[in-house]
């Protein structure tokens, strides 16, 4: 899965300009309920602001003047070291990074240093519900010994009982030699298949 399949185009944000004041910014905040909000010049990204510096930023100054303070220019007050992304960049890296910054969103630019929208914590968290097929099946966990050919053997219990597995996901157990898989099974018959699944010599098991 790439960025570019997930990003929210440019032509459809809500952006600020350098230029705007505090007082266009936070308007424009309030009438899309926005908590931040991209700063572009022209087709390039030059940062990003929060609601909440802003605020902060008025509160910390004692002398602040109300109407002075919202004709402040908005460039005062944005964040310019971000991360971008390239549209080519997968999904799970971008995940990672937006995590590990603890920012709302990150930029998508091209190769030519063309902005071309962002990418959200709710686009990520929606590619990877298509990815593991989340509105799909059952969830089953199985833990299986880390050893080849015991995943081969599993799906083929499933492949006997003609049971789809829409998605499947290894993980580490945590625990020395066992591996954790996650599924979505297509089955009117749970209990039944998880009866196959351990007579087959597997354990199952919850999140």
């Amino acid at each position: 899965m790439f960025v570019k399949n997930h990003i929210l185009a440019k032509e459809f944000l809500t952006l600020l300009s350098k230029e705007d004041t505090v007082q266009a910014a936070l308007s424009k905040m309030e009438e899309g309920k926005f908590l931040s909000l991209p700063i572009v010049d022209g087709n390039h990204f030059v940062g990003y602001v929060m609601k909440q510096d802003i605020y902060s930023a008025f509160f910390q100054d004692v002398d602040a003047d109300r109407n002075g303070f919202l004709n402040r220019k908005i460039e005062e007050f944005m964040v310019t070291d971000i991360k971008s992304l390239d549209p080519e960049d997968g999904i799970d890296e971008a995940s990672y990074a937006i995590e590990k910054l603890n920012i709302p969103f990150l930029p998508v630019i091209n190769k030519d240093g063309y902005f071309l929208g962002i990418l959200t914590h709710a686009a990520i968290f929606k590619a990877f519900a298509d990815l593991f097929q989340l509105d799909k099946g059952k969830q089953m966990v199985i833990y299986v010994f880390n050893i080849p050919g015991q995943l081969s053997r599993l799906l083929n219990v499933f492949r006997k009982e003609d049971v789809n597995v829409a998605s499947m996901v290894v993980m580490d157990a945590k625990v020395m030699g066992i591996l954790k898989v996650m599924l979505r099974v297509e089955t009117e018959d749970m209990a039944g298949l998880i009866s196959k699944v351990e007579k087959e010599g597997f354990k199952t098991g919850h999140l």
